[in-house]
């Protein structure tokens, strides 16, 4: 059956919200989260704690509860993470009032993990607004159901969180922070070539990265249409590049179950994409009705 497009968009926002919970809840589950690195940036609690418990801050992180306090704080949002999905699946008007509790909950819960990983990376800004698509698809998705103003300006925003995440991953590609090793090696893995080669292919995508940044604002359809066509395959590509850059043959399982979840929580890097192309092409089909009236009756 062929879904209307007022059907079709939450599907794609659900599935996006999905995706990413899904992947993120396996990773707390049976990864971890930096959130160990938050007691060592809350240097303002130094001297509270060192009052309170008459141990140095060393001392006191060091203790052995802290990480298991710290390991079961990550398993119960991981925990909340998967245990939304059932939610935003069932998600309606009418159950609006009280599904959308938990989904703001994980949607804070991902912010959260991109304020960590930003202060890991030593605030740097291209880190955060590399999870733009990631920590704000719960908010859109409950957003985009109960605001007719989000239901019009869809598609701009959808530019915006697809640009700032773009922006993000090339700024790092091209070498205006140091580009991270894993994209070095996981280039080379994929593509059996050298470093060299593989750094080359990296700026130039960075390169591409930022050109859709800026070309989706352009007032002409047609480059925001191409801008998106390759948002699309290079959303999804960087999300399979995960697997195929660390897929081992001789340990499938393990393979699997090591890169599967980093692809999950980045296919909405194709999937955004993937709805404003749809949102476009929609919006130009209404204004060709509106211009040719006579057309849209034959």
């Amino acid at each position: 059956m062929k879904l209307k497009k007022d059907q079709l968009v939450p599907v794609f926002l659900k599935t996006a919200v999905i995706v990413v919970l899904l992947g993120r809840g396996y990773q707390y589950l049976f990864f971890s989260a930096p959130f160990m690195s938050l007691y060592y940036y809350a240097a303002f609690l130094k001297p509270y704690i060192e009052h309170i418990t008459g141990m140095l801050w060393h001392d006191f992180l060091s203790l052995p509860e802290i990480d298991h306090y710290t390991d079961a704080l990550i398993y119960c949002v991981g925990c909340l993470f998967l245990a939304t999905i059932p939610f935003i699946i069932l998600l309606k008007k009418k159950n609006y009032t009280w599904f959308q509790l938990p989904i703001l909950a994980a949607g804070i819960g991902l912010i959260f993990l991109a304020v960590l990983l930003t202060v890991t990376k030593n605030y740097k800004v291209g880190q955060f607004i590399e999870y733009s698509i990631q920590f704000t698809s719960p908010f859109l998705l409950l957003s985009f159901i109960s605001y007719q103003w989000i239901q019009q300006n869809l598609l701009f925003i959808l530019k915006l969180l697809i640009a700032l995440t773009f922006l993000g991953h090339g700024l790092y590609a091209i070498g205006y922070y140091p580009v991270p090793g894993y994209f070095v090696d996981m280039v080379i893995r994929i593509f059996k070539c050298s470093e060299s080669v593989a750094r080359f292919f990296l700026f130039i995508a960075g390169v591409l990265d930022i050109v859709i940044a800026v070309g989706l604002f352009l007032p002409n359809k047609t480059i925001v249409k191409h801008c998106l066509i390759w948002a699309v395959i290079w959303g999804f590509s960087t999300a399979i590049a995960r697997v195929l850059g660390n897929f081992y043959s001789d340990f499938i399982l393990h393979s699997l179950h090591q890169t599967v979840y980093e692809m999950l929580y980045r296919l909405p890097h194709g999937l955004f994409p993937l709805l404003a192309l749809f949102l476009l092409n929609t919006k130009s089909k209404r204004k060709a009705v509106e211009v040719f009236p006579a057309f849209s009756n034959a």
